[in-house]
């Protein structure tokens, strides 16, 4: 095919749904151009065939009335005789996104950053103008020679102000960049189109697309049903921050997302400002990148060591010191246990700890006397007072032994002399078995979700503050972070008065109005004797007469009034509190 119309054709530029591109030029002008085309005469179904030369046609009326550096320009659009519909458009000397992530891999934070911006104000743009996309995705933007984006193919756009021009549950786009409320075949407007750019970002900082599967249902119920993973969990180097971001983008309630694709950008942009660090991933890289954050328990076998190598196993020597202080201290410790167990020990010179806890557990009975055991478990309390009991019995000496107790348990168990307390501690004992109490129900209090609260100004730049918590402040356009209730949030810069304002937030994340600030000014009060008199503020002749107030910043004035051939001149200092100044002529 070597013409379209009056269009020479030079090349094919590529093949897509819709049709096939290819990049001819205006021989009238000299201009190059790109014609989109479908063969509409290939269609037999008569029906189908109107919808889509309706489909081509509506892409020249949406987009031919929107004149912006990052939209691409519709010139022209005609049906040939054969039965070919063709739009021609400004020729973008330039790859895709796509083609770019596909080639050259990760781009550079920058680069991202960039892309987005300027994507996002072409958006912005059209969405002003009641025009969505719906089909924003990397093979529809696109970059020239000089790395200007340029936003293609309006061809499935919905103009939301007309009625009839597109069917409302009809659902047009590329699966894994829809929105929910698209897939769903909802009435779309351009936060539909702000999640796709989210989409677009995650699958830039992760390499990886938020949702995925091997079948179009597959996708859809993710799109709509499931939270994708955590991309700082993804890529180790992103921050909580980047993902509020991203997470907000890709709200499945249009409500809780930004109010402008522009607004998703700068938040983004802002996020990663404040994190050091990060960076951008391919596919590959997200496959090879470690996982992060997974708290798992900790595993109850012990793994093999790895084999030791040829060199580790000539170089190392065998040590006899190790095994002969090992076996040393065994033999003192048992040595020790069996003598003190014996009684040639008294109770207390094997200092606490050098023994295991509950080692003589079964023989307490024959170690120390239940006096001594009280004695042990209670000496960190104050002594009980004794009370007379009629039945008591004469102190009975160490070594006497009861009547009634047989020779042989006599002679078998000596009693020990009793060891003085021990000052109290603090520690058990090491050799009291531990008081075995009921263990304590720890009740898990649920702490609030701090929400997403999206803050701009007019000008930007302005510090905002939440609960007077100058930790958590920041700069105009920005996001602060705060739990259910009602906060007060306060804003500041230079030059503007201050300005204060109520904040509730609900469950959800919320966009705070758009707060105008206004300049700091003073109020001269001025009048003159006699009244009437014109007045010069630093030279310059205002409306006012005297008396008049009159509204400035802050700052030094020259003052003139003049009347009736007599003038004066005064100087003052304005500042934010009203200055009263009265100044005679003279009659």
């Amino acid at each position: 095919m070597d013409q379209i119309g009056r269009y020479r054709i030079i090349g094919e530029l590529g093949r897509g749904a819709m049709g096939v591109v290819y990049h001819a030029t205006d021989p009238a002008i000299g201009r190059s151009l790109a014609i989109k085309t479908i063969r509409i005469r290939d269609i037999h179904d008569e029906q189908q065939r109107a919808k889509l030369r309706e489909r081509l046609f509506r892409e020249a009326r949406s987009a031919g009335v929107l004149s912006h550096p990052n939209i691409v320009t519709i010139y022209d659009m005609d049906e040939t005789d054969d039965g070919l519909a063709c739009i021609a458009m400004a020729y973008v000397n330039g790859p895709t996104l796509e083609k770019i992530l596909a080639s050259e891999g990760a781009l550079s934070g920058a680069n991202m950053l960039r892309i987005l911006r300027q994507t996002a104000l072409g958006l912005d743009y059209a969405h002003g103008r009641g025009i969505v996309h719906r089909d924003v995705k990397p093979a529809n933007i696109m970059t020239d020679e000089d790395g200007a984006v340029k936003i293609t193919d309006f061809g499935i756009a919905k103009i939301t102000a007309a009625t009839g021009m597109t069917e409302t549950r009809t659902v047009v786009g590329t699966p894994n960049y829809m929105s929910p409320e698209q897939v769903q075949g909802l009435t779309v407007d351009g936060r539909s189109d702000q999640f796709s750019l989210a989409v677009i970002a995650y699958e830039i900082l992760t390499g990886e697309r938020p949702f995925q599967g091997e079948h179009l249902s597959t996708v859809v119920y993710k799109i709509v049903a499931e939270e994708p993973a955590d991309a700082h969990r993804i890529n180790g180097t992103l921050t909580a921050q980047i993902h509020d971001v991203l997470r907000r983008g890709l709200s499945k309630k249009p409500e809780e997302r930004y109010p402008s694709c522009s607004n998703f950008v700068g938040a983004l942009e802002m996020a990663c400002a404040e994190s050091r660090g990060w960076k951008t991933l391919t596919a590959a890289g997200a496959a090879s990148m470690p996982t992060i954050g997974v708290d798992q328990p900790a595993p109850t076998t012990t793994q093999a060591l790895p084999p030791l190598s040829t060199e580790e196993k000539a170089g190392r020597r065998p040590s006899l010191l190790m095994p002969f202080l090992m076996s040393t201290f065994v033999v003192l410790v048992v040595g020790g246990v069996i003598v003190w167990q014996a009684g040639m020990i008294p109770a207390g010179i094997i200092p606490p700890g050098l023994l295991p806890p509950g080692l003589f557990a079964q023989n307490r009975e024959t170690v120390q006397s239940p006096a001594a055991d009280r004695d042990v478990r209670n000496r960190d309390q104050p002594p009980a007072p004794v009370q007379p009991s009629a039945q008591a019995q004469p102190p009975v000496a160490p070594d006497a032994q009861p009547a009634s107790q047989p020779a042989s348990q006599q002679t078998a168990e000596p009693t020990a002399p009793e060891p003085a307390p021990a000052p109290a501690t603090g520690k058990p004992s090491p050799f009291v078995a531990p008081v075995k109490t009921q263990p304590t129900e720890i009740v898990k209090v649920p702490t609030p979700r701090n929400q997403d609260v999206w803050v701009t100004t007019n000008p930007p730049g302005a510090k905002a503050t939440l609960d007077d918590n100058l930790a958590q402040s920041c700069q105009t356009p920005c996001m602060l972070h705060g739990p259910t209730g009602v906060h007060h949030l306060t804003i500041s810069q230079a030059g503007y008065e201050n300005e204060s304002r109520e904040v509730r937030i609900g469950d959800t994340a919320m966009d705070v109005p758009p707060i105008s600030l206004r300049h700091l000014s003073g109020t001269l009060m001025l009048s003159t004797d006699p009244p009437g008199a014109s007045v010069r503020i630093n030279g310059k002749v205002i409306p006012e007469i005297t008396p008049a107030q009159i509204t400035l910043p802050p700052g030094p004035y020259t003052v003139t009034v003049e009347k009736g051939g007599r003038s004066q001149t005064q100087r003052i200092e304005l500042r934010e509190s009203p200055i009263y100044l009265r100044i005679p002529l003279g009659q």
